[in-house]
Parts: C-alpha cells; structure tokens; sequence
C-alpha cells in the first residue's frame, strides 16, 4: 500500500520519493553480476516478494495497477495447440532478432510489431505471427511515449540496456506508455541470456532495468502530477524461461512483485498465453494523491 504523509503537499511528497528512487538507483548500480541476495535488496531499499496465480490465468499482484487483456480476447490471434516446427512461415516474417530503432534517440531495442514470446515461440504459434496481431489494438499504451522519444537527459548509468559482455548483459526490447500522458502507468519487457538451474532471487539485470526507468521517469514533467508511477515487466531471462514483474515506490522503498518462473516452447500454451494477454493490459489504480 502506498504511504503517503498527510501534512505534506503532493509536490513536496513527489519530491520525497524522487529522491529515494535517485539513492536506490546510485546503490543498485554498484550490484554484482547473477542474482542479487534478498538481504542485499533490502539494504538497497527494494522489498521484493513472489505472488502465484489466481485460478492459474490471473496474477496475484496487490495492489494491482495492471489489468490484464482476457483470455478470449488473446485466442482470437492464437492457434487452440501449438503447430508443428515444420510448418511454413511467411518469408516477411523471418526476422526473429529484435531490430535497434533508428527514430528512437536512446540506445534502446525495439521490437517489431510483436511481443517477444511470440519470437522465441515461433515454431509452435506460427499462425500467431500474422501482421494482424499487433498490440496498439490491444492496449491504451504504445511504445513511442516520452520514455521512448528520449524526452530525457541522458546519462550512461540511465541507459535502457547493458551491453557489457557479461552475465549481467541485459536489453530492454519494448517500453509502452500512454502517449497522451493521462496515466502513468509503463509495460516494458527485458531480455538477458542467463544459465538458470535455480531461481534464488531477482537478477541485477532485472533491478537496474526497474530502478532505472523509474529514475527516468519520475523526472518527465509530464507526469509531475503522478505520485505513483507503476512498472509491469515482462522478462526473459533468456529464450526459454520468463517471469512478469509489478513494480512501484510505496513512498519509503521499491516494492517489486514477481511470478514464479514459466517455460516457453513445447506445448507450453498456457504460458504464452498469459504473457500475451499482460502485454496488453490496462493500467487500472489511483496514482494522484490529493
């Protein structure tokens, strides 16, 4: 729940939060490589905890800032069970590596028209990557907001991607925002390319990704009204497991919601299908305080 201080104006409680968000940000950026200890988290200011699923298609976030598209609406563009690899795909379709943008101003990859678990599934969901899904008919949000535009002072330890060859190398593919600023709320997804056996804990990648856009985002003027400022992540942490992400600053620290991790490819459906349908979600909660 988000704590906010009565006697304080909105401005001046805005300003408190933007500042704790920069101190985290100055910590989180020294985090090690691999997975970061949940005891180290909590001296960064970051209070993470895993949710499950409801009835196994909704996430149990709290509070929920994200709702997501319905099952039925996702079934309309996929296929009812997974399709043999050796079905044809279009030849305009062949792209499978996300492409760097030449419009946007920051060092950010875009992915093209889809979401990236329809790439990495491609030979299962060949039907699925028609022209005909695209997600600005999904969702209120779109991926050339104020974020994307590069509406901001650029600095390295800022920078939407971390192309250090490492184990710690990481790329946000896709950030959407409402264009008209009314909510502001944000959907990124982000894709690294670790060796997981066991998952202990949230990766550095995934932190510096959260903590970053938050830092970013809460200096847009455009948002300045905004005292919550939601994040919902959809990350890969390499081509075959995933986990979806809620984040937001409670007013004292970051607060980061996770899911268990899911398997891509096989007849693993019900996965996708779910990543789908909260790539699309609706940003739904209160973020102004009064």
């Amino acid at each position: 729940m988000a704590i906010f201080h009565l006697h304080l104006s909105p401005e001046t409680r805005r300003q408190k939060i933007q500042n704790r968000i920069i101190k985290t940000h100055v910590l989180v950026e020294e985090c090690p490589d691999g997975f970061v200890e949940p005891k180290q988290l909590s001296k960064l200011g970051i209070h993470v905890d895993q949710v499950s699923l409801i009835q196994g298609d909704l996430v149990k976030f709290k509070p929920c800032f994200f709702l997501p598209s319905s099952s039925q609406t996702i079934r309309t563009y996929l296929p009812i069970t997974p399709h043999d690899h050796s079905q044809n795909v279009a030849p305009d379709e062949e792209e499978t590596e996300p492409r760097r943008s030449s419009e946007s101003s920051m060092s950010m990859i875009t992915a093209a028209r889809r979401p990236f678990v329809l790439d990495i599934c491609r030979g299962e969901f060949a039907t699925a990557l028609g022209t005909n899904f695209c997600l600005d008919n999904l969702t209120v949000l779109r991926d050339c907001g104020a974020t994307s535009k590069g509406k901001w002072q650029h600095r390295p330890d800022l920078e939407l991607f971390n192309q250090k060859l490492d184990p710690d190398r990481w790329e946000i593919l896709r950030l959407l925002e409402d264009v008209k600023h009314e909510v502001p709320h944000a959907v990124f997804d982000i894709h690294q390319e670790l060796e997981v056996e066991e998952v202990e804990s949230l990766t550095a990648g995934e932190i510096k990704a959260i903590v970053r856009v938050m830092a970013v985002r809460m200096g847009l003027t455009c948002y300045q009204k905004h005292i919550l400022m939601p994040i919902l992540v959809i990350s890969y942490l390499n081509p075959r497991q995933g986990r979806i992400l809620q984040a937001h600053h409670d007013g004292k620290r970051v607060v980061i919601q996770h899911t268990q991790l899911f398997e891509f490819g096989g007849l693993a459906y019900r996965s996708v299908e779910l990543f789908l349908r909260y790539y699309c979600s609706q940003p739904v909660g209160v973020t102004i305080s009064k």
